[in-house]
């Protein structure tokens, strides 16, 4: 994965490998003294479906990161004090154990640090067009999490509907 943009803010997809370790320290910066790093990585079952091998994530890419970008915004305006935020999701083909998604906050104090982050990862699933396909042993099919995407609206002039099936 590329490093991150020149700022205080990070957001990408990716298929490759998510810099996990190197997230955990671009977030430092001498005004924050709070450094919150949520990573959400593939278990190996899911309701009802024990024995999973392997998930593949897909995205609406463009929308995706536009709205990625959107939640950055918000967390801003809602903590005007952060530091640096990045929110990184994988695609493609994930194991059990592998790294999904990362929210990484700084902020002058640890409150607003985890606050940041909570909003991150829950708006992410809330609201980000990302969908989670589950191979478990006796088959496979999409997340069981399925939930239409907050703020999406109707079907589009297409008829699709919105859902998005992140989880982890």
């Amino acid at each position: 994965m590329s490093l991150p943009p020149a700022g205080d803010d990070w957001v990408a997809l990716s298929a490759e490998v998510l810099p996990l370790e190197h997230l955990a320290t671009w977030p430092i910066v001498p005004s924050c003294g709070a450094v919150v790093v949520f990573a959400g990585t593939v278990r190996d079952h899911a309701e009802g479906r024990p024995g999973v091998f392997a998930l593949e994530y897909e995205a609406y890419a463009e929308v995706a990161t536009q709205m990625m970008l959107a939640i950055v915004q918000e967390a801003r305006e809602r903590w005007p004090s952060l530091g640096r935020l990045a929110m990184l999701h994988r695609t493609g083909p994930l194991a059990p154990t592998d790294v999904s998604v990362v929210v990484a906050v700084s902020a002058p104090h640890r409150l607003e640090a985890f606050d940041a982050a909570r909003f991150g990862i829950d708006t992410i699933k809330a609201r980000v067009p990302i969908w989670k396909r589950e191979s478990w042993e006796g088959g496979s099919a999409w997340g069981l999490d399925v939930h239409p995407l907050a703020g999406a609206g109707a079907p589009d002039q297409r008829g699709i509907d919105h859902m998005s099936r992140v989880g982890n």
